[in-house]
């Protein structure tokens, strides 16, 4: 003859048995709630985009409409934006449930510099790529960039020394930038930068923005001590070193301006002088 069920053992296995039930229409919910078109991507919508068309921002995000909203990945989409679009900068990614809207804000790099090649005058974004070609670069803000590439081509990367220019300039504050007329990128680690007040600098292109920041306090040094514009070496520490036009390699007449300087410098062709 069977057990009887104890009155314990009853209610336990009615509770068990509720369990499998509850768990079951629960497992059915969220299959129907996966499966719901409330659940997939109905709109996408890109903001801060100026320049780069909203379709190739969506593309290189891999967010696709229809797409269950649960498979999508904010920050692997995020980090694939800014990884296939070279002119975005960061990229942040949010979805709303409720619209099942995913959103996506970028923003875009700046134009930092405009590079004068044999082929023409190209727009240079902060991380060196070449945005456009321009007419002339006449009038524009941005300090010329010469180099090793005598030809650039748009859509495309410039040199890693080209680059790392860019990438620094865009972290100098415009009023360091602002006197410097154009940056020779000179192909051994070193640049040249030309300022409108007629000095030169050498600076090394690894600490071009240390270089940007300490240009103004040692050009004003030199002027109150009243050396006429030349060669201010800043590739190492203080103290930097002058050397006037007229007793560099190849002078020109552009150095007859400070081709007396020799006097101011005891008759010596350069010298080594640390301002405050």
């Amino acid at each position: 003859m069977p057990r009887q069920e104890t009155a314990d053992e009853r209610a336990r296995r009615k509770a068990r048995n509720r369990r499998i039930v509850v768990s079951f229409f629960a497992f059915i919910g969220l299959v129907a709630v996966l499966e719901s078109p409330l659940a997939r991507v109905r709109h996408i919508r890109v903001s801060g985009n100026t320049t780069v068309p909203m379709a190739q921002i969506v593309a290189a995000s891999g967010v696709a409409y229809g797409e269950s909203l649960w498979a999508v990945n904010r920050r692997r989409a995020a980090m694939a934006v800014v990884a296939k679009v070279p002119m975005v900068d960061r990229a942040a990614i949010d979805v709303s449930w409720p619209s099942g809207t995913v959103s996506i804000q970028v923003h875009e790099r700046d134009v930092v510099a405009v590079y004068a090649a044999r082929n023409g005058f190209y727009e240079l974004m902060s991380n060196g790529y070449v945005y456009q070609k321009i007419a002339s670069a006449a009038g524009l803000s941005y300090p010329i960039l010469t180099g090793q590439e005598p030809v650039l081509y748009v859509h495309q990367m410039a040199s890693a020394a080209v680059s790392s220019v860019c990438h620094q300039l865009a972290q100098v504050p415009a009023s360091e930038v602002n006197h410097v007329s154009e940056i020779q990128v000179n192909g051994d680690g070193t640049v040249t930068l030309y300022l409108d007040n007629d000095f030169e600098v050498l600076a090394d292109v690894a600490d071009l923005r240390g270089a940007m920041a300490a240009i103004g306090p040692a050009v004003d040094y030199f002027v109150a001590k009243g050396y006429r514009p030349g060669l201010i070496d800043l590739t190492g520490p203080p103290p930097y070193r002058y050397t006037p036009f007229s007793s560099l390699p190849g002078a020109t007449a552009k150095a007859s301006g400070a081709s007396s300087q020799g006097a101011l410098n005891g008759g010596t062709s350069s010298t080594a002088v640390s301002h405050p």
